[in-house]
């Protein structure tokens, strides 16, 4: 043996060579099992899905935390008028626009009305907690579109921003459309509403009209017309 060469190990056993091959098996199932998880994950997560719920359907219970880990039940609710108001994320938009202009616009059929706004979204609990601090409503988190796909469908927000030269490598963040439900005390929606565009593609820059919103709450300007 040259001094030069490093003192190599010595073959292993027949036992121990098949101990190695089915580690290795092993190993690799169980790569291929994770692979195959993270490949669902991103599938989940990437659906795209169409507004589902319509006028005089039975709403969809659901459950989701708010503030402080809080649980809010649809069913609940029964016996009170209701409007969820789905939007694509929170500290977003502004007063003239967005997300901020959605909910803001629903202050007053909240505060002085007595109606229960919920505004739904896929952010976390922690930012839903802090959103409804500065928005004034409550607001849950969806963080799996579940109740979105529900009722208003979802869109890839990151396509959207990314095709505008908004944001870059964003594509794939799918979240709620731009959405309205309201739902009667017997827990039957009685109005819902989806920002599409003209081709009907899902658009985050389309706001509802807060007196049909009212209209179907029977209150405020009841003639829409």
């Amino acid at each position: 043996r040259s001094p030069l060469l490093p003192q190599l190990p010595p073959p292993p056993s027949k036992m121990a060579a098949f101990a190695l091959s089915a580690s290795f098996g092993v190993a690799r199932t169980a790569a291929l099992s994770c692979s195959r998880a993270v490949k669902a994950r991103s599938a989940r997560y990437a659906t795209v899905t169409a507004k589902a719920v319509s006028v005089g359907d039975a709403a969809p219970d659901f459950t989701l935390m708010g503030a402080g880990f809080e649980q809010t039940t649809l069913s609940s609710l029964k016996g009170q008028k209701v409007v969820l108001a789905f939007f694509p994320a929170a500290f977003s938009g502004d007063e003239d626009g967005g997300c901020r202009c959605q909910l803001g616009a629903l202050q007053s059929i909240s505060k002085e009305d007595g109606i229960t706004v919920l505004g739904i979204s896929k952010d976390t609990p922690f930012t839903m907690g802090a959103w409804s601090d500065d928005i004034g409503i409550k607001c849950l988190a969806d963080m799996q579109n579940e109740v979105a796909e529900q009722y208003v469908g979802t869109f890839d927000l990151g396509k959207f921003l990314d095709d505008l030269d908004i944001s870059k490598g964003f594509t794939g963040y799918v979240t709620s459309n731009r959405g309205c439900v309201v739902i009667d005390e017997e827990g039957k929606v009685v109005y819902t509403w989806v920002g599409l565009d003209d081709k009907g593609a899902s658009h985050p820059g389309i706001l509802p009209n807060t007196t049909e919103i009212q209209a179907a709450l029977g209150i405020g300007k009841v003639n829409i017309a």
